[in-house]
């Protein structure tokens, strides 16, 4: 359960943020070739439903089905397959922001 402070009537209060989603923000580095679509796992066995998840390669943003595809045929899903090859030194983020 995180604390947070958020301004209330323009009191700072610690509140309790154990009903909204946490944020997820890991990186990895590709440690040796990878073939396009070969499934790749999340780090932490992070689970995302879909849209929810951010694919950063060298920076930017990639896109969904142009750049990578889900794996598995129903949510919560576990890995992603990239469209194109990975190669050593490649560093791939994943994100998920706090829900609003």
């Amino acid at each position: 359960m995180a604390k947070v402070v958020r301004i209330v009537n323009g009191i700072p209060r610690i509140q309790d943020e154990s009903s909204s989603v946490s944020i997820y923000d890991e990186t990895i580095e590709i440690g040796s070739a990878i073939s396009a679509g070969t499934p790749i796992s999340l780090p932490d066995g992070k689970t995302y439903t879909g849209d929810e998840l951010i694919v950063r390669f060298r920076g930017q943003d990639l896109t969904d089905i142009y750049d990578y595809n889900w794996v598995g045929a129903s949510a919560p899903r576990t890995q992603i397959a990239f469209t194109f090859d990975l190669e050593v030194g490649d560093y791939i983020g994943f994100r998920i922001d706090r829900a609003p």
